[in-house]
């Protein structure tokens, strides 16, 4: 799945605490969500691709 730097999370935890809309990255931390479910293939294709081409980290099923 598409790990959770925990970067996004802060983000949008200080949106909401200033009372900023960040509708593109909150919408990209439910989809990071979403993501861990072992049944999406959708989001683990994205994962591994995002691996293959840009090194960025993914986790398996624990």
């Amino acid at each position: 799945y598409v790990e959770d730097s925990g970067e996004g999370r802060w983000t949008v935890l200080e949106a909401v605490e200033r009372g900023v809309a960040a509708p593109v990255i909150t919408e990209s931390l439910y989809a990071r969500f979403s993501s861990q479910h072992p049944d999406s293939f959708g989001p683990r294709m994205i994962a591994a691709l995002r691996n293959q081409f840009g090194g960025h980290r993914f986790q398996t099923e624990q």
